[in-house]
């Protein structure tokens, strides 16, 4: 939306003398901390040339509703500052918008590189064996973590899996031992309690 930031009286001597009102415009617009990242990643935001009767100011994403979380932004003056977190989102590139309360806008390009993954310190196991995992690139929000299997049957012991997260850490980690299972290769899902999670695989012997 265009938003009229000057106006200029020219006077143009003609037979009738007339005057011309010419508009100066400008589009607002916005700068991100980072044009790409992670799942989870802090970015940044400032903005200008907004109206300045704007008294709000909100961020989203028309790509993804997911992309924004934890939001919080200022306008004042036509200027606008505030920042947000990477939501769940699977790679690739999302538009960040920036909107006034008086219907004022302007987008900027994010391009997500990847999402939370997770490593097995035993990839390779027997039945009975202990198996350590960590995560990487989860959503700071997350408070809890669960450690499962979608495979059937399940290749972890009941009572075994342990999982913890710190608060705005990120890194989730814990261990399980191998149950009673036939050699094969199983699916390990660790899983925040936002909803991110990621997967790797256990080869049993």
């Amino acid at each position: 939306m265009k938003l009229l930031i000057a106006v200029l009286f020219v006077c143009l001597l003609g037979a009738a003398g007339s005057t011309v009102l010419q508009n100066i415009e400008a589009e607002p617009v916005i700068a991100l901390s980072s044009g790409s990242g992670n799942v989870g990643m802090q970015v940044s935001v400032s903005g200008s040339g907004f109206l300045p009767t704007d008294t709000t100011c909100t961020f989203s994403s028309p790509s993804s509703p997911s992309l924004v979380i934890s939001a919080a932004c200022v306008t004042t003056g036509g200027s606008l500052a505030g920042g947000f977190t990477v939501g769940n989102v699977l790679p690739g590139a999302y538009v960040v918008q920036a909107s006034g309360n008086e219907g004022d806008f302007a987008q900027a390009l994010l391009q997500i590189d990847g999402g939370a993954q997770m490593g097995l310190s035993g990839a390779t196991g027997e039945p009975g064996s202990d198996v350590s995992f960590r995560g990487v690139g989860f959503l700071p929000t997350d408070t809890t973590c669960t450690i499962s299997s979608p495979s059937s049957p399940n290749p972890i012991l009941t009572g075994t899996a342990a999982c913890t997260i710190q608060a705005g850490s990120g890194t989730p980690q814990g261990s399980f031992i191998i149950g009673n299972v036939l050699p094969g290769q199983y699916v390990i899902q660790l899983t925040g309690n936002q909803g991110d999670s990621a997967q790797a695989i256990l080869a049993v012997e």
